[in-house]
């Protein structure tokens, strides 16, 4: 049983004082009708406060949110859909949704009618400003008397579930990318089914027989391609993502490090689509190991996504978990890092996951462009970035910096643009 005194809005409580005080007052100087009224301002509360906790209240709630993923920044609508049953009417009934911080702000509305009957649909608007996964609901429903003397909140069990993924920017072929193995050649292209006969294509080279030609995939590619006759070839690559808070400058979505996870998150679905085995690290080490494209690719891409939802940043000093995760795997013919602030040092360890010359592509997030002036890098630290990235290009690394003004997609059209790393 509720206690009734719990269930009185702040008006009720004051009736039953007034009432009280009144009623005590008129009993001392013989005002019998005062008395009654002092009577009926304590009992009327009372009475409201028993209905509410007693009367049944049979509402149903839809609700939904649309769409239930988006991508980091994009816009959401939730979507309640509330319907009254039972012979009793309610005066008024307030409702509150419970919605993340991140996401918004807690939408409240009204229902005031005498019907016993209804079914009201209402909608309200939200932005995935921070990624994540969240929930959104309960929903609360506050039910009062006509007078507002008293009020019950109750509560549904349904929720709603939402994922703000990074922002996945299609990005254009590169040509170029693949890096030799062994041998020094650019990756080949798979054409035929999976199997000893696969019928592989590379580019027409001075001296290749012309009865290698591929005329189909001449024709498609606008230039001359001669096919070989392998073994069986899985490109992979594997793509790097410094995690460091203390290399990535900016707040929110605004930050170099949510520059990264979407160039990190892009660059792992281009090369699914592409047929490469991906295997992707961060600062603490694997993320995901994924196998071969194919069958497994909506699945694959499904993990890569929601692993880089839940990437946060890490207080790691060093990037060695994720060198020598990278270390772990020998077979990549490729190696894309998404970096922050580097030490020469830094470069070094990164200069050890190429095995087999495997090509190297690196796109370097400018911090400071990010951050506030308050938080950019000393003169030292920033001179020692600028050495570090110069010795990334030393060493036979595609450079790219990025600031803030600098898109995902330009930043991979300007490395196409930098041509075949020999």
């Amino acid at each position: 049983m509720r206690n009734p005194w719990r269930l009185l809005t702040f008006r009720g409580r004051v009736f039953v004082v007034v009432g009280f005080c009144l009623g005590a007052l008129a009993a001392l100087l013989g005002q019998r009708d005062v008395v009654w009224l002092g009577l009926l301002l304590v009992l009327l509360p009372l009475v409201a406060s028993l209905l509410v906790a007693r009367t049944r209240l049979r509402l149903s709630c839809e609700r939904s949110v649309v769409p239930s993923q988006v991508a980091i920044g994009d816009p959401l609508i939730g979507r309640l859909v509330l319907e009254k049953t039972g012979p009793i009417p309610y005066g008024i009934l307030r409702f509150e949704d419970y919605v993340p911080r991140h996401l918004g702000v807690r939408p409240r509305f009204t229902v005031q009618t005498l019907a016993s009957h209804w079914r009201r649909e209402f909608t309200y608007p939200m932005n995935g400003s921070t990624r994540g996964r969240y929930t959104t609901g309960p929903l609360m429903v506050r039910s009062s008397d006509p007078f507002g003397l008293a009020q019950l909140d109750r509560q549904f069990h349904a929720t709603s579930e939402v994922m703000v993924t990074p922002r996945i920017v299609p990005l254009e072929e590169m040509r170029n990318a693949g890096g030799g193995g062994s041998t020094g050649e650019s990756r080949p292209q798979r054409l035929g089914v999976v199997g000893q006969d696969d019928v592989l294509v590379r580019e027409y080279r001075q001296g290749d027989d012309v009865r290698r030609v591929h005329w189909r995939s001449t024709a498609r590619r606008g230039e001359l391609m001669v096919r070989r006759e392998e073994q069986a070839f899985d490109p992979s690559v594997t793509v790097m993502l410094d995690s460091r808070s203390a290399v990535h400058g900016g707040q929110g979505k605004e930050s170099s490090f949510e520059w990264a996870v979407s160039a990190a998150a892009s660059l792992s679905l281009h090369f699914l689509t592409d047929g490469y085995d991906l295997n992707l690290l961060e600062t603490r080490g694997p993320l995901t190991m994924v196998g071969e494209a194919g069958a497994q690719q909506v699945t694959t891409r499904h993990n890569v996504v929601h692993k880089l939802t839940d990437i946060t940043t890490t207080s790691e000093p060093s990037v060695r978990p994720m060198i020598e995760a990278a270390l772990a795997n020998q077979g990549s013919q490729l190696v894309v890092a998404v970096l922050g602030r580097l030490t020469r040092g830094e470069v070094e360890q990164l200069e050890r996951t190429r095995h087999n010359r495997a090509a190297g592509l690196a796109l370097v997030v400018d911090a400071d462009s990010f951050a506030s002036r308050s938080d950019r890098a000393g003169a030292e630290d920033r001179t020692e970035h600028l050495a570090a990235v110069q010795l990334l290009r030393e060493h036979r690394w595609r450079v790219v910096v990025a600031d803030r003004e600098t898109s995902v997609g330009q930043a991979w059209s300007d490395l196409e643009r930098m041509g075949e790393l020999v």
